[in-house]
């Protein structure tokens, strides 16, 4: 079991500061407001109140304000919303089109504007890669079946077919083989592109924030396994990646600095034994970085916060050892995950649907007997599908 530490680069030396605003009737909750009102946002909001940062969530689709980690709903319009948050962040970016962002996004509050206007298109980011001459797998657009041919002609027989928009957690993806169209449906053609199929040795992430100094704060590459298009668990650090790190940071930091970005972004790749090739970006916090919670000095969570209010990067001790995260997906919460010693549980409070996160579990341990016990004391508590996903997961993290 290999010892880590996160790889800081030096942020920017920022001022302190609160905001002086009028607060919310009856809270505090008056400095960041994130759109969305998923489990990221929820994240975001129990953050800030450990470090003394307030953060509400606009509900995009009902344009209700939640504030802090409550459920408690305020309706408040636009120029109320602009008067009382100075700074406004999202916890996804697949928001274009709903009549309430369209209306705030334009806003000199809103971060990161650029990024989100062109990032949620695959076609856009791969155009971007391309520009900054960043590794990517071949691809282009697909218009009609006629395309599809020609791009077996042009990249190979094997392809990824993607939505341009809005695909996630392997929605609106096909895999497509020779001769055959993988079931897109037809309605789908002039929004997906077509890309060769990576034969990749592993999956790995890289999560990492920009200041507004443009000083950079990266975190460790993690490994990730996905079935079915859905991540299911995230090992910290990935193995043997310290060849690959810097590669990575300098990646991910031409994006940001493309931009001139503020706050967290992931980037997701493809291990190739020519390198790294990035597969996707994501302009906000990440699934593949809930395991700072538990293994980092700070969370993703935290230096976002930190970065998009221009406060300075705290030194916190690295933690040494090795992370765990287990996506829980499709299940039902049991009681004694929260009394077992040695893992951390969230659970986002979402109604159950099948396949659908609602939840993670984070293991740190510093050797690997520690991570063999809580992990026996855990897969005695979890369904069949997660106990085998978790014993898949310390397969590949004990040494060999």
């Amino acid at each position: 079991m290999e010892n880590w530490q996160s790889a800081w680069m030096g942020a920017a030396p920022l001022s302190r500061r609160r905001f002086s605003i009028s607060p919310i009737p009856g809270t505090d909750m008056a400095d960041i407001l994130v759109v969305g009102a998923g489990q990221l946002g929820l994240m975001m909001a129990a953050a800030g109140a450990r470090l003394g940062i307030s953060v509400d969530r606009l509900d995009h689709v009902t344009g209700e304000v939640l504030p802090g980690t409550s459920d408690t709903r305020l309706p408040l319009s636009r120029e109320e919303i602009l008067a009382r948050y100075p700074v406004i962040t999202v916890e996804l970016e697949h928001l274009l089109g709903n009549e309430m962002v369209e209306g705030l996004r334009n806003e000199s509050t809103w971060c990161n504007a650029e990024a989100m206007s062109l990032l949620p298109a695959r076609d856009q980011q791969k155009a971007l890669l391309e520009q900054l001459d960043i590794a990517t797998s071949p691809w282009q657009t697909i218009d009609t079946p006629h395309d599809l041919d020609a791009a077996r002609l042009r990249l190979g027989d094997e392809l990824v077919v993607k939505s341009i928009r809005d695909g996630y957690d392997g929605k609106g993806q096909w895999v497509v083989g020779s001769g055959d169209d993988g079931g897109i449906p037809e309605n789908a053609y002039g929004g997906i592109i077509a890309e060769r199929l990576i034969r990749f040795e592993r999956e790995v992430s890289l999560v990492g924030a920009r200041f507004r100094g443009g000083g950079k704060a990266f975190f460790p590459l993690v490994e990730n396994y996905h079935q079915d298009g859905m991540l299911r668990y995230t090992l910290a650090p990935a193995s043997g990646s310290e060849v690959l790190q810097d590669e990575a940071e300098d990646m991910l930091g031409r994006v940001m600095d493309s931009f001139d970005y503020v706050g967290v972004m992931a980037m997701e790749c493809f291990e190739t034994r020519q390198g790294l090739l990035v597969n996707e970006l994501a302009p906000r916090v990440h699934n593949s970085g809930h395991w700072t919670q538990a293994g980092a000095g700070i969370s993703q969570f935290d230096l976002h916060l930190l970065a998009i209010l221009d406060r300075p990067l705290v030194e916190l001790p690295t933690r040494q050892g090795f992370t765990l995260m287990l996506n829980l997906i499709g299940c039902r919460l049991n009681p004694e995950w929260q009394g077992l010693a040695g893992i951390q549980c969230w659970w986002y409070g979402k109604s159950w649907r099948e396949n659908r996160k609602l939840g993670h579990i984070n293991i740190h341990a510093r050797d690997p007997d520690f991570l063999v016990q809580v992990s026996e004391n855990l897969v005695d508590t979890l369904d069949p599908f997660h106990g085998d996903m978790l014993n898949l997961a310390l397969g590949e993290a004990l040494p060999k």
